[in-house]
């Protein structure tokens, strides 16, 4: 046990902390910072914020008919309030528009009107008249979520058709608004990014690193040595998990700052957009993808180190590395992470290939640590 808290402590040194520091910080402010400086991202993605937390406060996690036409009240006492404000301006009223109606039909040819609808939600940035669009837009969604899931089911295969027959049938799906959610899809890709580039980063010299120092050679004259092989394995795993939790809790530290709690109980097939394979709450998903991001973590650890076992050097090392990483970034975290639930995709492709992964680099640290055992000095 104390060789690999040793393990543990060359490879976790502060060189390799301060490089992890500088890599995050970087990959911070190009990937994550954006998500959490411009949460909500303007308007009228604050006003649907907002009426989100209102409506969870009213209504709870989900809204049945008697609360729907609440906030359809809601909404029409608010565009009295609207009618009120345009009949009260001068310059509405030479305009010829005199209710709310009338203002949503305006015409932004007419260069009047251009001016006086830009007075409104740019120069004296009405509350009112931002939060009745984002109200309108949840109405527009909730009146049509029938014929949208139906024509979904129209194109459906069989299991994807039972499960969107279930989501209609339980009547509450499409009804809060999804600037929450998909905030934190974007930003947990994004930090899922910069977790798989400091895991690889901590994990590539274990191995190569030694026989840059030619101690392999002498690890290899005694029974003992041939062991340090597995040890350094798991040395390497732990600090993978270290490294995952330690980033983990500092990401969503930052996460935080987004003042999304209030929506963890709610479902996520309520939210507006897509559908799922799975009734999960919203806090239940952030705990899946945390999951997910340990399980990549980890395969990515395990493949650092299995090249790190076979590659001649750095250069090659890293040679081969890049194109694997980026192939995965590109084109499979949004499966993995984004879209490991979507009913889109077939239910097992998503399980499947964290299982194949996970094999697959179990097998091959297997197959490498049994080679080094037989390995021969002069080899």
């Amino acid at each position: 046990m104390q060789m690999i808290i040793n393990e543990i402590k060359k490879i976790l040194n502060w060189r390799v902390i301060l490089v992890l520091f500088l890599v995050n910080a970087i990959l911070y402010f190009l990937l994550i910072d954006f998500h959490i400086k411009h949460f909500p991202n303007g308007r009228p993605a604050l006003d649907s914020y907002n009426i989100g937390i209102e409506m969870i406060e009213k209504y709870g996690t989900n809204m049945d008919e008697s609360e729907l036409d609440d906030f359809k009240k809601t909404y029409s006492n608010q565009v009295k309030e609207a009618d009120q404000f345009l009949q009260s301006s001068k310059e509405f009223r030479d305009a010829g528009i005199r209710s709310y109606e009338e203002f949503r039909n305006m015409d932004l040819e007419n260069e009047k009107q251009l001016v006086l609808h830009g007075k409104i939600f740019f120069d004296e940035k009405v509350d009112m008249f931002w939060e009745l669009q984002a109200r309108e837009r949840l109405i527009e969604f909730h009146d049509q979520n029938k014929d949208i899931i139906n024509n979904y089911i129209s194109d459906a295969n069989p299991r994807q058709k039972e499960r969107l027959l279930e989501i209609k049938a339980n009547g509450s799906y499409d009804v809060f608004p999804e600037t929450v959610f998909f905030n934190f899809k974007d930003f947990i890709l994004n930090v899922t990014i910069a977790i798989i580039v400091s895991v690889v980063l901590v994990m590539s010299p274990i191995i190569i690193q030694d026989r840059s120092r030619q101690l392999i050679d002498l690890q290899y004259t005694a029974k003992t040595g041939r062991s340090i092989y597995k040890k350094k394995a798991v040395a390497g795993l732990l600090s993978t998990l270290i490294v995952i939790t330690a980033l983990l809790a500092v990401y969503f530290s930052i996460y935080s700052l987004n003042n999304t709690a209030m929506f963890f109980s709610v479902p996520i097939y309520t939210f507006i957009g897509d559908y799922y394979w799975y009734d999960l709450s919203f806090i239940q998903y952030i705990v899946l993808t945390v999951i997910a991001i340990y399980i990549l973590g980890i395969v990515f650890a395990l493949l650092a180190m299995s090249l790190s076992t076979i590659a001649p050097n750095f250069i090659a090392l890293i040679g081969v590395q890049i194109p694997i990483v980026l192939a995965m970034l590109a084109f499979g975290l949004g499966y993995l992470i984004n879209r490991m639930i979507s009913y889109g995709l077939p239910k097992w492709l998503v399980p499947t290939s964290y299982s194949a992964l996970i094999a697959v680099s179990v097998l091959f640290i297997i197959l490498l640590w049994k080679r080094e055992r037989k390995m021969d000095i002069v080899q």
